[in-house]
């Protein structure tokens, strides 16, 4: 009885071994190259230390948490005017 036990309780472990496994290497975003709040266009570190969240494998740099609120409200608005504004400094 002992030995079924044992070997049951094994067998269900070795079941979950893959929940163990290794998590797969988070996306490393890009940084952001701009030197103004991606919201309010407010000069980076003003205000305090900016904030930072990543959206679609790219940083987006904040001046204060209430822009970073705006941001999550509509990210492909302030995606799209990222674009614009890398195109600026790339000419």
């Amino acid at each position: 009885m002992k030995k079924k036990s044992l070997l049951i309780l094994l067998l269900g472990l070795a079941s979950l071994n893959p929940l163990w496994a290794d998590e797969p290497a988070k996306e490393t975003p890009t940084p952001y190259p701009l030197q103004t709040c991606i919201v309010s266009d407010e000069k980076l570190g003003e205000m305090g230390k900016p904030l930072y969240l990543q959206y679609k494998g790219q940083a987006y740099g904040f001046c204060c948490k209430p822009c970073t609120k705006d941001f999550r409200e509509d990210p492909e608005k302030f995606r799209k005017k990222f674009e614009k504004e890398q195109k600026k400094t790339k000419k």
